[in-house]
């Protein structure tokens, strides 16, 4: 039964006829803010809706559930060791940090290292291999977590028959403020895209750099 008036347009009649399928439509809306839940398909938007800060296609389904579920608890931590240690996770379950007091010798203060152990002779630390594309993927997502003011280098490690022994390719790192070291870019490579006032590179929804024209 229509509820629009005798005088009522062609146009007012057909948006009346369609609202009134919208009922028939099945929307599974308690799902579609739950992580674990909603379909795998949607799950960038909802990383995109909670502000997830860095997205991978390549993940498993799984981890890209996991990160989309911890995006908030993570924001609440932003800068700090704990963050650095959730996103390190995501690549290698031993991957961990080891801040300049702990060292031995300490190390010069607000410095710390994130220790990546390898697979040599059948030992399989799990997680990700370290291959030169997740070292430089490691570096690039703890410069977003870590806090500002701390430098860090990614030290690969070898298991040999037991022994713990320094891989000889350290990557140093340094404060996205300073000149950054790696293997495979520019000694500052910050330096080609817009960044803002404390030195940060700009980047767009999904994790693409400007470029300084």
């Amino acid at each position: 039964m229509s509820l629009l008036p005798p005088n009522a347009t062609p146009l007012e009649r057909a948006l009346e006829e369609a609202i009134a399928r919208i009922g028939a439509i099945t929307a599974p809306i308690d799902t579609l803010l739950d992580p674990y839940l909603i379909p795998a398909e949607w799950l960038p938007w909802l990383g995109w809706g909670l502000s997830l800060d860095s997205w991978d296609a390549d993940w498993s389904e799984a981890l890209k559930r996991q990160a989309v579920a911890e995006s908030i608890a993570l924001h609440r931590i932003k800068g700090t060791r704990a963050s650095v240690e959730i996103v390190l996770r995501r690549f290698d379950q031993l991957a961990h940090v080891v801040e300049w007091f702990e060292a031995a010798p300490r190390a010069t203060p607000h410095t710390f290292e994130v220790i990546l152990p390898l697979s040599v002779g059948g030992v399989a630390p799990g997680g990700t291999r370290a291959t030169a594309a997740v070292a430089e993927a490691i570096i690039r997502e703890v410069s977003r977590a870590k806090p500002l003011r701390e430098h860090f280098r990614l030290v690969q490690l070898l298991a040999v028959a037991g022994a713990i022994g320094v891989m000889g390719g350290v990557r140093a790192v340094q404060s996205l403020r300073q000149d950054l070291t790696l293997t495979t870019a520019p000694a500052a490579p910050w330096d080609a895209y817009l960044q803002t006032e404390d030195g940060e590179p700009l980047e767009d929804d999904f994790g693409t750099f400007f470029e300084d024209a």
